[in-house]
């Protein structure tokens, strides 16, 4: 699982990344569930799909489930038996299926950006929910459940929806996200996002109503 979730993080920070260079909108936050693995079948909008693991999923999708191809806005038409894939949303384990908010075709450069993107987590780049902040330093819960302390100085730039704020702006409960890098086992941000859940009826999952649009975290560098 939590494999799965950090996953989630990083295939969702790329899909934000590349629908914000199509269309130049805010990114908005969204830690969810997400899989890759190889389309075997197709029948009508759902995706049968292997895992790394072996493990067959069923990837169901809906009229607001977001395709992207060749770095492209794509339709689900576009994808075929034996595309790699990645796709993200809200996972159900015991059933194998994924209503998915997001589905992507793999090129052999996305697969290898996306391994490095989770190789890097928690040393370039790191994100969590807010647990504490004292003084300087702010403590958050990762994606994969596990703590890490953000420190932060003169030299770090805040942001929210692209906008400038301060350390002040920030309270218990956000998610952020912070690029910067380790220094004597701390990480010390250069750049640190707030980011922002966005709520029911905006979009979202493929086909599993309960549930509101919800966009990635903005893209590490």
């Amino acid at each position: 699982m939590k494999v799965r979730v950090l996953f989630a993080l990083v295939f969702l920070s790329l899909m934000s990344f590349a629908f914000a260079q199509q269309e130049g909108g805010p990114q908005r936050g969204f830690f969810g569930n997400g899989m890759r693995g190889t389309v075997t079948a197709i029948y009508g909008n759902e995706f049968t799909v292997r895992n790394e693991q072996g493990e067959t999923w069923k990837v169901e999708t809906g009229a607001n489930t977001r395709f992207m191809k060749d770095r492209q806005p794509a339709k689900a038409s576009e994808i075929h038996v034996g595309d790699m894939i990645a796709a993200a949303g809200e996972q159900n384990e015991q059933a194998h299926t994924l209503g998915a908010a997001f589905l992507i075709v793999l090129d052999a450069e996305a697969v290898q950006r996306i391994k490095q993107m989770e190789a890097d987590f928690g040393k370039t780049w790191t994100a969590g929910k807010v647990k504490a902040i004292n003084d300087l330093v702010l403590t958050v819960e990762r994606p994969d459940k596990k703590t890490q302390t953000i420190a932060v100085n003169e030299n770090t730039s805040f942001q929210k929806h692209r906008e400038s704020i301060t350390l002040a702006d920030i309270k218990v409960g956000d998610m952020v996200s912070a690029r910067g890098a380790l220094q004597n086992g701390n990480f010390v941000a250069t750049v640190l996002n707030v980011i922002e859940p966005r709520g029911p009826g905006r979009g979202g999952l493929g086909n599993n109503p309960e549930n509101g649009p919800q966009q990635s975290p903005q893209q590490p560098q």
